[in-house]
């Protein structure tokens, strides 16, 4: 784990001890704190403990270690919630949400990228970018990359461009994807966006959700059957309007109605930076809590399992 996430956990925790949900857990706890004493000074008021003195005495003369256990207690209930998951109703599939290092965790990657499959970085992949941290972390030329992407989009309908514009010329349909396979490491290039003759990516919501059920269309039929790890696609470069959660809603939705007719992955873990939790406040358990979807008319309510666990190594 390193410094980056730890500092990341101390501010998300320091969020909630100052949030109302913090207030909410002293007081739960102290008001258990006061039951448990109420009950045992009221069954066993001439228990002697400590030689000499009465159990209700002594409790009263020790209120500074209940204090700290209760404090204790309601740090641990204010700790963040870093991944929750919810397992399809009738199917060995789970869904996660978790926060941390999409790229330390198993599994393939799910990456956004433009329909012309630009690869330069920095100069029209952002070096920040999934995209960018991609290609630099798994490839040491952009030779193997090139040839590897023109491999996968053989015989994929494309149209030319002008040529006075930045980047390729060779446009594709939204939803074009290309499995791609560096040092053991699956990662699925998927079109969501344009690049226009500046460089400049742009795409619209109605865009990426076709692109997502070509993408588990992909997966299905050309796959392999691994874990798979998707960012928020479309709310960085690709300009979105739409927020985080409705997003994260129409990937869950999108997965849920292609689960039906294949199993395609035991499960998707959708990854969410630490930065957009705590700049744009997204809440992890009412994230989960909050969705509710159909496939084929059956309705599968998704009830996310809360785990402690941070999305890093």
């Amino acid at each position: 784990m390193t410094l980056r996430w730890i500092g990341f956990y101390i501010r998300a925790l320091i969020v909630n001890v100052i949030s109302t949900k913090a207030l909410n857990a002293v007081l739960s706890v102290f008001g258990a704190l006061w039951l448990f004493v109420e009950v045992t000074t009221y069954f066993f008021p001439t228990v002697i403990v400590f030689g000499t003195t009465k159990l209700p005495d002594a409790i009263r003369s020790n209120w500074p270690y209940f204090l700290a256990f209760g404090i204790l207690l309601a740090l641990w209930q204010c700790k963040p919630r870093l991944a929750i998951s919810h397992k399809l109703r009738g199917r060995d599939v789970v869904i996660e949400i978790a926060t941390g290092d999409i790229f330390s965790l198993p599994g393939a990657v799910i990456i956004g990228s433009n329909t012309t499959f630009d690869t330069r970085v920095p100069t029209i992949i952002s070096a920040q970018s999934i995209q960018g941290l991609f290609f630099k972390r798994y490839y040491s030329g952009e030779e193997q990359l090139v040839a590897e992407i023109s491999a996968g989009l053989h015989g994929v309908q494309s149209h030319e461009l002008s040529s006075n514009r930045v980047g390729n010329s060779k446009r594709y349909p939204f939803g074009t994807c290309v499995r791609l396979r560096p040092k053991e490491r699956t990662g699925y290039l998927l079109a969501i966006a344009h690049i226009n003759e500046h460089g400049t990516a742009s795409g619209s919501f109605e865009d990426l959700k076709n692109s997502l059920a070509r993408l588990w269309e992909h997966i299905g039929t050309r796959g392999f059957k691994e874990p798979l790890l998707i960012p928020v696609l479309g709310t960085g470069f690709t300009r979105l309007p739409q927020c985080r959660e409705e997003i994260v809603q129409e990937i869950i939705k999108s997965f849920v109605a292609a689960c039906s007719e294949r199993t395609f992955t035991d499960k998707l873990t959708i990854v969410i930076s630490p930065s957009d939790i705590l700049n744009h406040n997204i809440s992890l358990e009412e994230l989960g809590d909050s969705h509710q979807y159909r496939s084929r008319g059956t309705k599968s309510v998704a009830r996310f399992k809360v785990s402690p666990r941070i999305a890093v190594r």
